[in-house]
């Protein structure tokens, strides 16, 4: 028997999630700098036992929201 998949699970896939380790090697960071944007800067994460994982549609809001523009001197 074929099973189709469910038109909507197609329209409204989950996002993807990301872990620590990820985060720190993608943007070269350490984990006190992960650890400060999770509890002093609002960066939003889910924690399963000892495991933490950040959604990536909110993890890249967050960054796009704290984007710095240059300033001119």
């Amino acid at each position: 028997m074929i099973h189709l998949i469910n038109d909507k699970v197609k329209e409204n896939p989950q996002s993807d999630f990301l872990d620590r380790k990820t985060i720190m090697e993608r943007f070269g960071i350490s984990v006190s700098t992960l650890q400060r944007w999770m509890h002093q800067k609002g960066l939003k994460y889910y924690k399963v036992d000892r495991r933490v994982f950040f959604k990536a549609d909110d993890f890249y809001s967050w960054l796009e929201k704290n984007r710095m523009e240059k300033q001119d001197k």
